[in-house]
């Protein structure tokens, strides 16, 4: 087992400070984005969140990218905290899995034509890629170019997914490089894992359960629809094996889901949409780290476990924040956002 005593102890205290469902509910509850936005100032995020005028269209993109950064900062520090190279590979390559996102990010803004910032503000910052060569990608003039860009500045992830971006085509969709990305920076994390031992197991277990969340999710956006040869990843956990084979030769959406949901142990209710699938999915994988880290308190699972609540906890605010500016009812975002766990 890794050395993680310090970085395991301090991390209590701020467990404690997560936004719960009720504070969510307080937040949402607040009379308008100025309002939110001064209550989130004056929660355990308030650091994170900046000052100075609040309303129009740019401040709910600041504060995103801002509590995006302040994960990104939290992530360092725990790297810095722990003790023994081992340990540190093993969490340097789960804070790398962030970049298949980064990258997804990328394109679907650039593919979609969306401002820069708001872009930016979709894509986690990742460990390795500087804050201007994604403003670079980003910046882009169409979604080849801005993969061209990323594997310029170094993302393997990037040029992973670049080799299928030479025949892209905005309306075959984005899921081909989705899916290369995913398998590269799993393929690279699984590299990590290969000296062994419990932490190394652990962080095994989580690429499988991410493997599984990937392959549900594309599953449910083929909705019945044939899987190309490379669309599903190896490796999952739960919906693997001849189970796979089977749900991908399912031909109807409503059977996927049913099938995808009972392979994973979820209502098929939670994957009724894709925006209510995404969250689920993201729970599901919150609450298995969690077990993990209660059963191996002195182990890598705990900061796993903190470092994927908070990124959840990031999404949940910034669930709440756009649902309301964008005037969805409260239950609604409430059904999206909340753990309820």
């Amino acid at each position: 087992m890794a050395r993680l005593d310090f970085a395991n102890a301090r991390l209590g205290a701020r467990r404690a400070r997560l936004l719960d469902d009720a504070a969510l509910r307080a937040l949402l509850a607040r009379g308008g984005e100025a309002e939110r936005l001064e209550a989130l100032r004056a929660s355990a995020l308030g650091a994170a969140v900046p000052a100075g005028r609040t309303g129009g269209p740019d401040a709910l993109l600041r504060v995103e990218a801002a509590l995006r950064e302040a994960l990104r900062q939290e992530g360092m520090r725990l790297l810095e905290e722990t003790e023994g190279g081992r340990a540190r590979a093993l969490l340097e390559a789960f804070l790398a899995l962030d970049e298949a996102a980064a990258v997804a990010a990328i394109a679907r803004g650039v593919a979609a034509g969306a401002p820069v910032d708001r872009t930016l503000a979709a894509a986690p910052p990742v460990p390795g890629l500087p804050a201007d060569a994604l403003r670079a990608a980003a910046s882009a003039r169409d979604v080849p170019a801005a993969l061209a860009a990323l594997a310029a500045a170094g993302s393997a992830v990037g040029a992973a997914a670049g080799a299928f971006a030479g025949g892209f085509r905005a309306e075959r969709g984005l899921l081909p490089l989705e899916i290369a990305a995913e398998r590269a920076a799993l393929a690279r994390a699984r590299r990590a894992c290969r000296r062994g031992g419990e932490d190394a197991a652990i962080l095994a277990r989580h690429l499988a359960d991410r493997v599984d969340s990937r392959n549900a999710a594309t599953l449910l956006a083929l909705a019945g629809a044939v899987p190309a040869a490379d669309a599903l990843l190896e490796g999952g956990r739960s919906l693997a094996g001849e189970t796979l084979r089977r749900v991908a030769a399912l031909r109807h959406g409503d059977a996927v889901r049913d099938a995808v949901s009972a392979a994973l142990g979820m209502s098929a209710a939670e994957l009724a949409t894709p925006w209510g699938a995404e969250r689920a999915l993201e729970r599901r994988l919150v609450l298995a780290l969690r077990r993990e880290a209660r059963a191996r308190p002195l182990s890598l699972a705990v900061p796993l476990a903190h470092l994927a609540a908070r990124r959840a906890e990031v999404r949940r605010v910034a669930l709440v924040l756009r649902g309301a500016a964008l005037g969805l009812p409260a239950e609604e975002i409430l059904s999206l956002a909340e753990e309820g766990a």
